[in-house]
């Protein structure tokens, strides 16, 4: 099968869709199967990309990573029909582009729709009515787009992960490389430093699991456009010593942080899908989230973790109880491993070309 990946994100933005994309290419590559990526063109990025169409975007002005128009010049169309895609599947981070629906067209194929956040009502309703499916990561986020009285059908699928890539470095080689005193357990939160991230919300909280234990230490680990501003805020607070920031690390390294970390937190409530959970389960890390668009789905309350309401208390009060728990934290531990093998993507992917079999034996598609 040939199948053609179009988003507005992908390398080197570091972004969970990009490492979706990136899961899927590869699972789906190992089965025999021809990707094609179709993706913005970044300015001073380069690489030897097997199958990845790079086109010309004009950026936002305000951030260098978000295509306000994308691609800037037509595609050429008899390129697109020598390459015989079978279907076309979209991941749009920032907003839909009309891209995929042209190369759907040009192709005579399906298209179907991953939707890793939802877009404002009629830009949502107007793309997802375009698709001949549309694939949710949560079943919050799939009820969302059933109350928008939305007629395409629509499928459960998360997107997986290669469970065996989170083997972790030695705790003390970690606490080493980014100067962390040998005493201190660290909270891990892999987190895009960004206006969704809810980092405020993090430290109001982290200043309370301060007061409490104060053998601990905040890992941030992310880029983003608020890195520097959040920075300098943590530098005044009288905590900055016990907070350390990494910036962006590639994923192979964080693969391998997660398990030398106590407790993985994430306070964002709008992934439907957030990757880093799961990730943080596959190599045993308990994790304390916020309930939120897909958090719940993943992480089991009390059982590899803590999913608790978007309150200052309620949050700190799980990771505190967690970290006085040796046991506690412990069971979750070995409970973690466990669950995330329900999220391997050999499993997953398999359901994803069954419902690629589906759309395209149908015949009855939109383009």
């Amino acid at each position: 099968m040939k199948i053609a990946f179009v988003t507005d994100s992908y390398i080197p933005i570091p972004t969970g869709v990009a490492v979706s994309i990136e899961s899927l290419r590869m699972a789906l590559t190992r089965l025999g199967h021809t990707v094609y990526i179709f993706a913005p063109d970044y300015p001073g990025f380069s690489a030897k990309e097997e199958n990845v169409v790079r086109l010309p975007a004009l950026f936002s002005p305000f951030n260098s990573t978000i295509p306000a128009r994308w691609p800037i010049f037509g595609i050429n169309k008899q390129k697109i029909k020598q390459l015989k895609i079978d279907i076309v599947h979209s991941h749009y981070f920032f907003k839909p582009f009309s891209l995929s629906q042209e190369i759907a067209q040009i192709s005579g194929c399906p298209l179907i729709h991953t939707f890793y956040r939802i877009f404002d009502h009629d830009t949502t309703v107007k793309y997802a009515r375009s698709c001949d499916r549309i694939i949710a990561l949560s079943r919050n986020n799939k009820k969302r787009l059933q109350d928008m009285n939305i007629s395409t059908d629509i499928d459960l699928l998360p997107v997986g992960i290669f469970t065996k890539d989170y083997a972790s470095y030695p705790p003390q080689a970690i606490k080493k490389r980014f100067e962390i005193p040998s005493e201190r357990r660290i909270l891990l939160c892999p987190i895009r430093l960004d206006d969704e991230s809810e980092f405020i919300f993090m430290l109001k909280c982290f200043k309370r699991v301060w007061k409490a234990i104060d053998d601990i230490q905040l890992m941030v680990v992310g880029g983003g456009d608020k890195l520097k501003y959040y920075y300098e805020l943590v530098s005044k607070q009288p905590f900055s010593k016990y907070v350390t920031f990494t910036g962006f690390l590639p994923k192979k390294r964080l693969n391998k942080i997660y398990g030398a970390c106590d407790i993985t937190v994430y306070p964002k409530k709008i992934d439907p899908q957030p990757l880093v959970l799961i990730e943080s389960m596959a190599s045993g890390t308990p994790v304390v989230a916020v309930k939120g668009e897909g958090a719940q789905d993943y992480v089991e309350n009390d059982i590899t973790g803590f999913i608790t309401d978007y309150d200052i208390d309620s949050f700190s009060d799980g990771i505190i109880d967690l970290l006085r728990r040796d046991n506690l934290r412990l069971k979750f531990k070995q409970n973690s491993r466990t669950s995330a093998k329900r999220f391997s993507t050999s499993i997953l992917t398999r359901d994803l070309i069954e419902f690629y079999e589906q759309e395209i034996k149908s015949g009855n598609h939109k383009f």
